[in-house]
């Protein structure tokens, strides 16, 4: 399968370097297997297929690539750190090596970097695993995100030839919900632009933490938590999608997330 992908919102992905973004297959292919994953495979299927540690070590069957990236890097857009969209930044701008040096223009890739991502089999696949697969690739390409603050709306990935309508795209995410996968739109609006879509993802953020008194720094919750050495990530994904109509705010879970009472609310 070959893929047209774009990134919708900035994406923090980098090297060794952390002031140059850098765009690998591991990065991509760890958010593959995480949709494989949750969509059911077990811990022996994800070795058959993509491979894995262990007694034996398994080679994957399934090759990924990427090539053709057209790169954009410009500057961020400005985010008061009292607003929405700068409640869901201030991490990225504060974290690294030196402070800031994340939202540095050539740090990030900016929205609109395109670029094309391929999975080939190498060895043969069951029928079984390779609808699994299939339907991985989907969500991967529909609802998958990559780098810092992937859970918060950044480094959200669209298929250039699978823009869809909303109707459409409900239609489809409710074929995950038997796997457990929950996609909530926090409304029908559609928005001509991603920051006033991940603004409004910040803005719910903010007030249901407030609402519930659910501190980053002092509630270990299903939201995430950073205590110290302590540190969870959120199991709760904050999804800016485009549609034919525009941006849509997503919430996108699982069951075992939607059991922890402090996501409760969200059924």
């Amino acid at each position: 399968m070959i893929l047209n992908l774009e990134f919708i919102t900035p994406t923090f992905l980098c090297g060794a370097n952390q002031g140059k973004a850098e765009l690998r297959a591991p990065s991509l292919r760890g958010e593959l297997r995480w949709w494989f994953r949750v969509l059911g495979a077990d811990a022996e299927e994800e070795r058959k297929v993509l491979g894995g540690l262990g007694e034996p070590t398994i080679a994957s069957r399934v090759i990924t690539r990427i090539g053709e990236i057209q790169a954009r890097h410009e500057e961020l857009p400005k985010m008061p750190a009292l607003s929405d969209l700068g409640y869901l930044y201030y991490f990225a701008s504060v974290s690294g090596e030196v402070k800031g040096i994340r939202v540095r223009r050539d740090a990030y890739f900016a929205p609109g970097t395109r670029f094309v991502f391929s999975a080939s089999e190498r060895r043969s696949i069951s029928p079984s695993s390779r609808a699994r697969l299939d339907q991985a690739l989907c969500a991967f390409k529909r609802l998958g995100a990559v780098g810092l603050r992937a859970t918060r709306g950044c480094g959200a990935i669209s298929d250039v030839d699978d823009v869809i309508s909303f109707d459409a795209f409900m239609e489809w995410a409710n074929t995950l919900t038997p796997c457990g996968v929950i996609c909530k739109p926090l409304s029908r609006e559609a928005f001509d632009s991603w920051t006033k879509c991940q603004g409004s993802l910040g803005g719910w953020l903010r007030a249901f933490r407030k609402e519930h008194k659910l501190s980053a720094q002092t509630s270990k919750s299903a939201l995430g938590y950073s205590h110290g050495k302590q540190r969870q990530s959120s199991a709760l994904r904050l999804r800016p999608i485009r549609v034919k109509e525009g941006y849509v705010a997503l919430l996108v879970y699982t069951d075992a997330a939607c059991r922890e009472a402090t996501l409760a609310p969200l059924l």
